[in-house]
């Protein structure tokens, strides 16, 4: 009998495997990579274009030119291109972000060839109707509207200002008038330069017939342009900034820093201690302003890395008469990391981190995402095995080295709104 008066006994793991996929690259320079390991008789095809904002002419025509793709063709309306993906119960899934942007085609495997020839005439000729151009325009600006009455949206905006530089494709934010002045021709450009994709994923199951279809058509596509700009990250702007937003109860409160990218050797250490930091509920940065101090419901801290840089922020949001109080403490548990990491806590958040990136490995689709994280960023097959080996590895002492490198209280830029 089973003693449920018990828990089961705890075993650790630390093994991390992703299944193999095939990889192929046609003539014209784009990898496909095919994962199957969906049950279901369905499919994600996802194809990636080298054409976020680090490509962009002009603010948000990445955005504009990708989010267009659906809303016509030379011959199909927007309403016709919605009849045919309802009909067939398919989905098409249009995204830009500073790197990259993407068309991915959700289907049953069984109407696959039906919508390969919809899904690539929205790649090879988009009508960019200027009506529809200006519905999604104004309905964009409504947002941007709406996004900055919020000191969240503003507090996150400035602290990226303040990292990257307003110049920089990480830095800089899109303002009203960019918006209004994107025309139907800077569109046209910039799908002409840079719609061609540089990769392609296929999850799930596609018959041979299908996938032969889907290769050639991506080989017609042609070749992706090669050319990358270069920008340089200025000198962060460190001074603390306090901007009043009239009629806020709340103030946003936002510290951020230039940090490593995936690829260097310190990277797993520093990712673990921005874990323990305030990477997940039972965070020090929790423990302190929530559960202590109960300055807010929530305060996190995160490392984002993009293609070719890397941001370290916390964030937080609280009433206005705690916010020097907030910063005071969030100051304190930084510095802390520089003298002092419990045992049992690093030991907590090491399980938390591990097991939550192992149970991603139940899902299809969280599993084709790291296989294209790998492949989109040029790291090796190894990356999250050995991530997981040097996290479980490393010493208290070597953390709280890096704390003092890479974490000093002053090295962080201040931005507080509300």
């Amino acid at each position: 009998m089973l003693d449920r008066t018990h828990p089961p006994a705890f075993v650790k793991s630390n093994s991390f495997q992703l299944p193999q996929a095939s990889n192929t690259t046609l003539i014209n320079g784009v990898k496909v990579i095919h994962l199957d390991t969906i049950h279901q008789e369905l499919a994600k095809i996802e194809l990636v274009f080298e054409a976020g904002r680090w490509f962009e002419t002009k603010p948000e025509v990445s955005h504009f030119t990708v989010h267009m793709l659906d809303k016509g063709t030379m011959s199909m309306s927007s309403r016709e291109i919605a009849e045919i993906f309802d009909r067939y119960g398919a989905h098409i899934e249009l995204a830009s972000n500073f790197d990259f942007t993407t068309v991915s085609l959700y289907a049953l495997s069984k109407h696959i060839h039906l919508l390969i020839p919809v899904l690539f005439e929205i790649l090879t000729s988009p009508a960019y109707s200027e009506s529809e151009l200006t519905q999604l325009k104004e309905h964009f600006i409504q947002g941007l509207r709406v996004k900055n009455e919020k000191t969240s949206y503003l507090a996150s905006k400035l602290i990226r200002q303040r990292v990257f530089g307003n110049v920089h494709p990480y830095g800089k934010s899109t303002e009203i008038p960019d918006v209004e002045n994107i025309s139907t021709s800077d569109l046209v450009d910039f799908f002409t330069s840079r719609m061609k994709p540089s990769h392609a994923f296929i999850l799930g199951k596609v018959n041979k017939l299908d996938y032969e279809e889907l290769t050639h058509k991506i080989n017609e596509l042609g070749i992706a342009n090669s050319n990358v700009p270069s920008y340089t990250v200025p000198d962060q702007q460190r001074a603390p900034d306090y901007i009043t937003k009239t009629g806020s109860v709340q103030t946003s409160i936002r510290f951020g820093k230039h940090t490593l990218q995936r690829n260097h050797q310190d990277y797993p250490g520093l990712l673990l201690l921005n874990y323990y930091l305030g990477g997940y509920f039972g965070s020090r940065l929790m423990k302190n302003l929530r559960e202590e101090k109960g300055l807010t419901y929530g305060i996190s801290s995160s490392i984002s890395s993009f293609k070719n840089e890397s941001l370290f922020l916390i964030g937080t949001d609280v009433n206005r008469e705690n916010r020097d109080l907030a910063i005071d403490e969030i100051l304190k548990e930084i510095k802390l990391l520089q003298t002092v990491i419990n045992a049992d806590e690093l030991e907590l958040a090491k399980r938390h981190f591990i097991g939550s990136l192992q149970g991603e490995m139940a899902s299809p689709f969280s599993i084709m995402g790291k296989v294209k994280n790998i492949e989109l960023n040029e790291l090796t097959d190894e990356y999250y095995q050995n991530l997981i080996s040097n996290m479980d590895h490393i010493t208290n002492q070597e953390l709280t080295d890096l704390a003092r490198n890479y974490l000093s209280e002053d090295s962080f830029s201040r931005i507080s709104v509300g």
